[in-house]
């Protein structure tokens, strides 16, 4: 039977969530852990996709320093407003629509940051990132394309079970040589439940017995499935909360006027505007035991090293286990979060599949690669010859 790919990405399946666990998806018997980047998926996932580093294909976090022409542009009447009305679902809603009409089609979400300082920043996601074309280098998908690949792909646009249906569907019925599917429930279950949730666990298992499910559904459609499971990063469950707002509120200095900053949910960035604000901030974070400032070498080593520093020319990162609340993701806690060290345990993702995995492919920058030659194998499978 000619072979047909199926390549789930699962966001936020850690390794020691469940990768380890023989009784996880037991068709998929080659696995081993995925060394993930620091910070998020607005970074983890390009990184997957192209192959590159942050610094290489441009994107890390979800909000960069804003350049001439932010998305925000203009939006400065916001701050303007009374507290009540900034904080309103209704404007909310008005301003995300009002980005869409912007031009922009990659995912972002406008959280809690404070909405008479969104002038400030800038969203670097402009396109779909799933798609040819949508990041500033060369992708997986545009290697599709340019092979002219017959194959289809969900992301988070399409509910979870949705996606699953439709594409046991297009596997009946034979057509396509590659399948993508990505979805982001595990992400939310786990930083509602925690990783012993029961959400997590169904959730866990749903994923375990679909690919019994979609081989057979291969099989139906005269094709051998080659199945592959992935994810960007792990999750760390959460042991402790951090203001790192209230402790800098202290400080004479004002967000605004004598800096810049933005508060992640294990981040904190700045941009300076007074080398005196710089002095007190950096002394009054340092005393803070979960957390430390990153410098010039843990940058590269993170390939987040950017020339203009775009994402912050200072950052102070939590320890694992630490969460940042308030923030400008939320004001109450989670019960997990990632964008830790990647070093740590629970942040590796996982890769796993019923195929070979070759040396070296111990890293989410490796994907592509990997997912290329294997595309390679199924076309020679397919060609004429091998028939």
């Amino acid at each position: 039977m000619k072979p047909v790919m199926v390549v789930v990405l699962v966001d936020a399946l850690g390794w020691t969530l469940a990768g380890h666990d023989i009784a996880f998806a037991p068709r998929l018997a080659q696995r081993r852990p995925l060394a993930t980047v620091l910070g998020f998926s607005s970074g983890a996932l390009p990184t997957a996709f192209t192959g590159k580093l942050p610094r290489e294909h441009g994107r890390w976090l979800m909000y960069r320093r804003a350049a001439q022409d932010s998305v925000f542009r203009g939006f400065g009447w916001l701050k303007l407003l009374p507290s009540r009305l900034r904080r309103s679902w209704r404007l909310t809603q008005w301003l995300t629509a009002q980005v869409a009409r912007r031009g922009v089609r990659g995912y972002f979400n406008l959280y809690d940051v404070p909405r008479g300082e969104l002038p400030e920043f800038d969203l670097p996601e402009r396109e779909d990132i799933f798609a040819p074309g949508g990041l500033p280098v060369e992708s997986l998908w545009d290697t599709l394309e340019r092979r002219g690949v017959r194959w289809r792909g969900w992301n988070w646009r399409t509910s979870e079970q949705n996606a699953r249906d439709e594409a046991l569907a297009e596997l009946a019925r034979g057509e396509l040589d590659v399948l993508f599917l990505y979805s982001a429930t595990l992400d939310a279950l786990l930083h509602h439940e925690g990783s012993n949730g029961s959400g997590v666990r169904a959730n866990l298992a749903g994923w375990s017995s679909w690919f019994d499910v979609a081989a057979a559904a291969a099989s139906r459609g005269g094709r051998e499935a080659w199945l592959y499971l992935c994810s960007d990063h792990g999750m760390v469950d959460v042991a402790v909360t951090v203001d790192v707002m209230g402790r800098l509120e202290a400080l004479p200095f004002r967000r605004g006027r004598d800096y810049v900053a933005f508060f992640d949910s294990t981040f904190a960035r700045f941009w300076w505007r007074t080398p005196a604000a710089r002095v007190a901030v950096r002394a009054a974070l340092t005393a803070e035991s979960h957390g430390r400032w990153l410098d010039a070498d843990d940058l590269v080593r993170a390939g987040a090293d950017f020339a203009d520093q775009r994402y912050g020319e200072d950052l102070f990162l939590l320890e694992p286990g630490a969460l940042m609340v308030p923030s400008f993701m939320g004001r109450t806690p989670v019960a997990a979060m990632h964008g830790y060290d990647p070093t740590h345990p629970d942040m590796a993702g996982v890769l796993a599949s019923n195929r070979p995995l070759p040396a070296g492919v111990e890293h989410l920058a490796d994907l592509r690669g990997f997912l290329e030659f294997e595309l390679g194998a199924l076309q020679a499978a397919g060609s004429p010859e091998a028939a």
